[in-house]
């Protein structure tokens, strides 16, 4: 289900109504009768049918039917005020109706109105018992409020009513035409459909009379088109004088078929007689052109089936809605349906919950199944069919072990009600888009539109066409992706062409399959493909040279892996080896020989990727490249220099990153086009030669380190350089930038942008999108670097101009209208441009360590803010206006002469509760005055940072932010006391806080990180580390520690002189019992110098190796104070360190038995071992 939120669609209904009233009253009379009304129009309605009220307090029965209704009919009779339990009804219900939770309709059954709402009659002689007892005077203000607010709304009047029968039937009728329905059998309604309903109801706009709605719902096959157009249909078709729901239109029913069932359903006339689909089309036309009508045609997968029975809006009478469910969007576009809502796979939360739902019935598992539960759900991906399918299937079973068979076999091959659900859309296709299908699946899945079209020429229709049938979806910059299960689908349907022989498939993927078709030389002229993950290979293979030889038509050739490293199990005997010469792409990583063959002839050629070769050089002379795109030999240290590239005329990438031993490139890139050029790490090189106006320069001996890189103003020379990155000592000047660097990237807009952009581009301006100069640290005494104008780069989203000390940001950095990101830090500038506050799309600006900064301007679009180490900046004032502000992130650690916040609580102080700030820094902050104040208006904050401050006590704001859940208190040296803190808190980061002695957190707290090391001051750890162990516990809990510094241990025993290997634990033998949640292991780690150790964010994480071992990684800091290392000759340290690892059992194997702890402490002194390691304790969590 989606989660509760204000909108009464988001919550779990159980009831459609429920009725309040007095019993002795009305229960023989009205409500008798209404209740039977309502149930004979399949309203299910909630009546308390007991008669006996004991207490003041209603049953929790009650509050659950309440808060589970859609509808509450309270009926206010004579003596309804003197029930205590009916006004805490009402109270709750009109607190519900508040939060718009459930709609209210009020009966006044022989009372007035004006009583009800001023408490008089009886009323007032009700509240005149209660007002006596002092105790209830707090409840008898909120009945008073609710009989107000009830009184206020619309409803029936019994006194006006000439006939009860005619009233109760308009309050039937009200309430069945507005109530929504959930009626579907299916238990996938349960997780997601109403966040599908609240938007498809907007598309739907059933107040509009005027007009004929056409909506169409889209999705892949098996995601749930036609479950949500069901409920539309239970929920809306009531409200229409005639609707008809059309299930199934793709079954095979001819078009005259079609268009009598929908005539015969809508008119109620079974003898609709059709002579040809043309007079069916007509007949829709005149018989329902003026009827308000709820369509839905469900399943609709040709053109001629749509234009047969909706073709036209105006085939329908004024106010009627048409729905249609296809996996083909063209199809929607045929008919002008512009209305069209996409349908997605479910999340994993989600995906999960619905396979409990069907496998067991929403059951808990037994004891090891909740693992596989989480694997089975997310083999789904998100498909609601292969849920069903997949729960279905593995329900029966009930051995674990068969369980884990199944699985496996279902990660590999399609279950067969979900392949044939997915195999109607392939069948559907003509013959091309079938080519272009299997190859996405086999080898594209994932590649880039740009990548994929070099290689499969005219695809760009196909693949749209793909994407318009939900096979494959098209990111916003470009990507290909399939879903796996149609990846899967692909595959079995590749396999079956082949009769399953690997050796004639006309693709190979799967590794096994591949090592048997190289092994034993039995590749044919079918193999158009190959792709191997190096990784999955178990063994080495010695490929003969003979084994390409028979695969002619081979095209693509690919062994891969993604680790760095040249290392492979792939050997070839010697470079006299024959590639096919249809091949389009190599790419072989970690490529054995230290040449390509002789005979290689690589004139069709696309991609060429050798990355982490053994290449010294690739071949001898030159060779005919025409097709050549993608020239990659990243991290072939060997490769000592390239071949001439003049034929590779339309070379795009050149990618030599990490080519060490490179020492020279060919002066004919000069020529190329190139999009993309990446030399970063070449060290060898002494000269380079990018384009026209790229000037060769002296070098220095490490490396390319010493560029100049002059950029002509219309970027006439780089108009197809979209991409380039270089690091060193660099010459730098572009129009209106100017200046020494250490590192410059950019990328540019692709051809495929805006038209206002391409416009810009065909006008003379750089087409940037992304521009990083940087030097690698702040300098003192610089060569200061230019900075005139930005009027050349309007593309730019991105900008990162950092220490480069520039004095003054021109007033035209305005022009960047699509700029998001903005990073000047470690600048010398004192003021910013006003102008700044018109960069409508800026999100992101980062000003950290501009030490002259003073003030800043209007910046009230900015959703993050860095302006740490700025520490001449005393004031906040004016920089998010007078108006909305988007500010959610705000850093100012470091900013020694600020001394209040008032400009970021200037807005919130004329409109309260505007403030969305989620993340605050004050780290180091030292002149802010009166915190508790300021913080007080930030209720929406959930990570603060208030380390290195000097207050003795937390502001005592903080315990009102129920938000938290980070709160840093690094070194508050003077902070003695930490109490009230906020119960939704997390994590807490106290290290370094030396006067800190008392430590009093709520029962209710639940923390997950507690870091007290070097508290040397505080007393009571044992309560302390009782109380983390106690803290409420539960299988979803994460992994949970908490550091403290203490003096002294019972024994050295047990400690490690090193901690540098890992070490291994073995857990007590416990009976699986039904209260274990989880193990904790204490251990004590002891520094015998003066260091400090230190657990921050992320310095941990864990996995499972093998079913038995649990592996711990944690990564504290270790470091010296200043202060320590003055007093180190004059008294000696030795701190102990408590570290409390808690697991819980939710999130590791049933049978793991050991306990292996690895830890990757940096020693600052490596000569000395100053690390003792034991464990004290171990043992389990039991609830």
């Amino acid at each position: 289900m989606a989660s509760s939120s204000s909108s009464s669609a988001t919550r779990l209904r159980h009831y459609d109504v429920f009725l309040s009233f007095r019993g002795v009253d009305t229960r023989q009379t009205i409500v008798s009768h209404l209740y039977v009304a309502l149930r004979n129009n399949g309203v299910l309605t909630f009546k308390d049918d007991r008669k006996l009220e004991i207490g003041d307090t209603i049953a929790d029965g009650l509050v659950k039917a309440i808060q589970t209704s859609w509808f509450a009919v309270v009926i206010l009779s004579e003596n309804y005020a003197t029930s205590t339990w009916c006004l805490e009804e009402l109270r709750l219900i009109m607190q519900l109706h508040s939060e718009e939770q459930i709609k209210v309709l009020p009966i006044f059954y022989g009372v007035k109105p004006s009583d009800v709402r001023y408490q008089e009659g009886s009323f007032a002689t009700a509240f005149q018992r209660y007002e006596a007892d002092p105790e209830m005077e707090e409840k008898v203000s909120k009945w008073r409020r609710a009989l107000t607010q009830v009184a206020n709304l619309s409803g029936k009047h019994s006194r006006n009513c000439v006939d009860e029968a005619d009233m109760i039937a308009e309050v039937v009728g009200g309430i069945s035409s507005r109530l929504p329905r959930m009626k579907s059998t299916d238990l996938i309604n349960l997780v997601g459909m109403e966040a599908h309903m609240m938007k498809m109801t907007l598309l739907l706009n059933i107040g509009c009379e005027d007009e004929v709605h056409m909506i169409g719902i889209w999705g892949m096959g098996g995601i749930g088109k036609s479950t949500i157009a069901k409920c539309l249909y239970d929920r809306f078709s009531r409200q229409f004088p005639a609707h008809c729901f059309l299930e199934n239109v793709s079954k095979g029913y001819d078009i005259k078929h079609l268009q009598k069932e929908l005539l015969s359903h809508i008119l109620y006339d079974e003898d609709v007689e059709l002579w040809s689909m043309e007079a069916g089309s007509q007949e829709i036309k005149e018989r329902l052109g003026h009827q308000k009508v709820f369509v839905v045609l469900d399943n609709v997968d040709k053109v001629e089936q749509l234009h047969g029975l909706a073709k036209d809006p105006s085939w329908f009478g004024p106010g009627s809605r048409i729905i249609i469910t296809t996996r083909d969007k063209g199809l929607l576009n045929s008919c002008g349906v512009n209305n069209i809502y996409e349908v997605k796979c479910l999340d994993d939360k989600d995906a999960l919950q619905v396979f409990k739902k069907l496998a067991f019935g929403g059951r808990p598992p037994s004891d090891g199944f909740e693992q596989l539960f989480i694997r089975a759900s997310r083999l789904a991906h998100g498909l609601p069919s292969a849920l069903v399918a997949f729960a279905s299937h593995l329900s029966a079973i009930v051995a674990i072990d068969e369980w884990e068979d199944e699985l496996a076999l279902l990660e590999t091959f399609p279950q067969k009600n979900v392949q044939e659900i997915l195999r109607a859309s392939y069948d559907g296709l003509d013959q091309y888009d079938k080519t272009v299908f299997l190859h996405v699946a086999c080898f594209f899945n994932g590649g880039h539109l740009r990548y994929i079209r070099a290689f499969l020429k005219n695809c760009d229709a196909r693949i749209n066409h793909l994407a318009a049938k939900c096979l494959v979806n098209i990111s916003i910059d470009g990507c290909i992706s399939m879903h796996i299960l149609l990846v899967q689908t692909g595959r079995e349907i590749v396999r079956q062409e082949s009769d399953w022989r690997p050796s004639k498939q006309r693709f190979l993927w799967d590794p096994t399959e591949i090592h048997y078709v190289l092994d034993s030389n039995t590749g044919t002229r079918r193999v158009e493909g190959l792709s191997l993950h190096l990784c999955e290979m178990a063994d080495t293979l010695l490929l003969r040279n003979s084994v390409f030889g028979p695969m002619h038509n081979l095209t693509f050739l690919k062994f891969f892996q993604h680790l760095g490293g040249n290392v492979s199990n792939l050997q070839l005997i010697s470079d006299d080896y024959v590639l096919s010469r249809n091949l389009k792409l190599l790419h072989w990583d970690a490529y054995p020989l230290t040449i390509l063959p002789p005979i290689f002839r690589p004139h069709t050629i696309i991609e060429l990727s050798l990355r982490y070769s053994k290449l010294n050089s690739l071949w001898d002379g030159t060779k005919l490249l025409p097709n050549l795109r993608i020239l990659d030999v990243t991290g072939s240290r060997n490769l000592r220099e390239l071949p001439e590239l003049s034929t590779a005329v339309n070379l795009e990438e050149l990618i030599l990153e990490s080519c060490t031993s490179l020492v020279q490139i060919p002066e004919s890139i000069n020529r190329l086009y190139l999009r993309k050029l990446n030399m970063m790490y070449c060290d060898g090189l002494e000269g380079v030669i990018l384009v026209n106006d790229l000037q060769e320069a002296s070098l220095s001996r490490w490396g390319l380190k010493r560029i100049i890189l002059n950029l002509p103003h219309s970027g006439a020379t780089l108009s197809s350089l979209t991409d380039l990155a270089i690091q060193g000592k660099i010459f730098i000047k572009l129009s209106g930038l100017s200046g020494t660097g250490d590192h410059l990237s950019f990328s540019s807009v692709q051809k495929t942008a805006h038209q206002s952009v391409t416009h810009l581009l065909n006008s003379g301006f750089f087409g940037l999108k992304s521009l990083d100069i940087k030097r690698f640290s702040y300098r003192l005494d610089p060569v200061n670097f230019s900075c005139l104008s930005f009027a050349d780069f309007p593309c730019l989203t991105e900008l990162k101009l950092i220490n480069l000390n520039i004095e003054d940001i021109p007033e035209d950095i305005c022009q960047l209208q699509l700029l998001e990101t903005l990073d000047l830090g470690g600048n010398d500038f004192v003021y910013l441009p006003t102008s700044m506050g018109q960069l409508a799309m800026l999100k992101y600006l980062s000003l950290s360590n501009c030490r002259r900064l003073k003030a800043l301007p209007q910046l009230s679009q900015v959703e993050r803010l860095v302006l740490s180490g700025c520490v001449k900046l005393g004031s906040l004032m004016g920089i998010l206006g007078a108006g909305r502000y988007n500010l959610l992130d705000f850093c100012v650690e470091k900013c020694k002469s600020l001394g209040s916040l008032m400009g970021i609580l200037s807005v919130e102080k004329s409109a309260p509760g505007r403030n969305e700030l989620l993340e605050l820094s004050l780290e180091n902050c030292k002149s802010l005055v009166s915190l508790s104040e300021e913080l007080s208006h930030f209720t929406k904050l959930t990570y603060l940072d208030l380390s290195s401050l000097e207050f003795r006590r937390i502001p005592t704001s903080i315990r009102e932010l129920s938000f938290m859940r980070t709160l840093y208190l690094n070194n508050c040296n003077k902070i003695f006391s930490l109490t009230d803190l906020p119960e939704s808190l997390k994590y807490l980061y106290a290290h370094g806080c030396e006067s800190l002695e008392h430590v009093n957190f709520s029962s209710n707290h639940s923390f997950n990180h507690l870091d007290f090391s070097h508290c040397i001051s505080l007393e009571c750890i044992s309560d302390l580390v009782r109380d983390f162990m106690n803290e409420e516990y539960s299988q979803e809990a994460p992994f949970r520690l908490v550091c403290i510094t203490k003096y002294s241990i019972a024994s050295t025993n047990n400690m490690r002189t090193s901690w540098r290997e890992p070490m291994r634990i073995k857990l007590p033998k416990i009976k699986a019992a039904p209260k274990l949640v989880g193990f904790f292991v204490q251990i004590m780690v002891v520094c015998e110098k003066p260091f400090h150790l230190q657990f921050p964010a992320f310095s941990y994480n864990w996995d499972c190796e093998g079913s038995r071992l649990y592996r711990i990684n944690l990564k504290p800091n270790l470091y010296q104070s200043s202060e320590m290392m003055e007093d180190n000759n004059n008294r000696p340290y030795k701190w102990h360190h408590l570290v409390i690892v808690q697991i819980p059992t939710g999130i590791i194997s049933a049978e793991i038995d050991e306990v292996q702890f690895e830890s990757h402490i940096q020693v600052p002194e490596p000569g000395d071992e100053i690390i003792l390691c034991g464990v004290e304790h171990v043992g389990f969590v039991l609830k």
